[in-house]
């Protein structure tokens, strides 16, 4: 590709978030928010129950699995923390070879686009890791650690309103 066809392109793609893996949630959520002032944070718990079609390595999982993450903005960006708790899925195996740290970056694609721009990275020689959906929202990891040093996520980015008990807020509200 030329410079001109890389900006061109670069014009029209969105990179939605950035996120960290970490050993405690909590204790991270409030770093965040004592160091950088930034939060409040949206909690989900993700198993086997809330998220389907969890794919390791090209294997779909049948076990119990379960990790939990919590999200917040700055201005357009995501911030997302993750923290595995059981079970088969890449975070565990990267957090215990790299440590706590920077995770992936996510770019947020179309439902429509998302097979064609899957294909595009695999015929690059870039595959899938780990692929799943929870509810409208999916996820897809791309191998890039070993040429740029963390993951490569694609996703579509909705904003769910899911059902009570699905999502908390940290740290509670007043009048929780």
């Amino acid at each position: 590709m030329t410079n001109d066809e890389l900006r061109a392109l670069n014009k029209t793609r969105k990179i939605q978030q950035i996120a960290w893996l970490t050993r405690d949630l909590e204790k991270s959520m409030q770093a965040w928010i004592d160091g950088l002032q930034i939060g409040p944070w949206r909690v989900f718990r993700f198993t086997n129950e809330t998220v389907t079609n969890l794919r390791v390595g090209g294997k779909l999982v049948e076990g119990p699995f379960e990790f939990r993450i919590a999200i917040t903005h700055v201005g357009d960006t995501e911030i997302e923390l993750i923290q595995p708790v059981h079970g088969p899925m890449i975070y565990q195996e990267y957090l215990d070879r790299r440590g706590e740290g920077l995770h992936h970056i996510k770019e947020k694609i179309s439902d429509e686009s998302a097979a064609g721009v899957v294909a595009g990275f695999e015929a690059r020689g870039i595959p899938v890791t780990q692929s799943g959906d929870f509810f409208a929202d999916f996820h897809v990891y791309l191998d890039t650690e070993p040429t740029l040093d963390f993951v490569y996520e694609l996703g579509n980015c909705p904003y769910q309103e899911l059902p009570p008990g699905l999502v908390s807020i940290y740290p509670p509200e007043d009048n929780e």
